[in-house]
């Protein structure tokens, strides 16, 4: 079994070629991982760590089709903005990273970089690109978790091979819509 310690810690964030699917690591050292920016992106899921670095072209496509009509749709007047590849804060766990975030909240915005590690505190949608390797995590486990957000509004799941969406709405007590 692969544990964390302080010498294999510092091998996984320098060496990018480190296998990281499904490391047993604890919240502290999870947290330390991602203090930093960097170019890789994690997920601390039933204590084992997942690299969720590196979608599929398909799957970067997808989300960059949603957040660009989500930006289409909001314009830049009001304070709502979409967000890809950040932290998302979940009451009482430990982050998440979903593909696409979407949030009303002036104080999600950061421009000055200070919160260091930036989350995402007040999600008003959530958008997860559905991968064989991530579908049953984002059906499930973050699924639930994201529930924990007070703010959060609609969960909407993305297949990538075929044209389907699913939205989950707090308004609809999170009842399956399919599109």
């Amino acid at each position: 079994m692969y544990l964390m310690n302080k010498n294999n810690f510092a091998q996984i964030i320098n060496d990018p070629d480190a296998p990281l699917t499904g490391i047993p690591t604890s919240k502290g050292d999870f947290e330390r991982l991602i203090s930093d920016e960097t170019d890789f992106r994690y997920e601390l899921i039933d204590g084992l760590l997942y690299n969720m670095t590196g979608s599929s072209p398909a799957h970067s496509d997808i989300a960059g089709q949603i957040e660009f009509l989500l930006k289409l749709q909001l314009g830049r007047r009001g304070p709502c903005r979409t967000h890809h590849e950040q932290y998302v804060a979940i009451p009482g766990s430990t982050p998440l990273c979903p593909d696409v975030v979407l949030t009303c909240d002036p104080g999600d915005w950061d421009k000055d970089k200070r919160s260091k590690p930036f989350r995402i505190q007040s999600p008003r949608l959530v958008v997860e690109v559905l991968s064989p390797s991530t579908e049953r995590r984002d059906r499930k486990y973050k699924f639930t978790s994201y529930q924990a957000c007070p703010t959060l509004e609609v969960y909407m799941l993305a297949s990538q091979y075929e044209p389907h969406i699913e939205v989950y709405c707090l308004a609809n007590d999170w009842q399956e819509e399919v599109f």
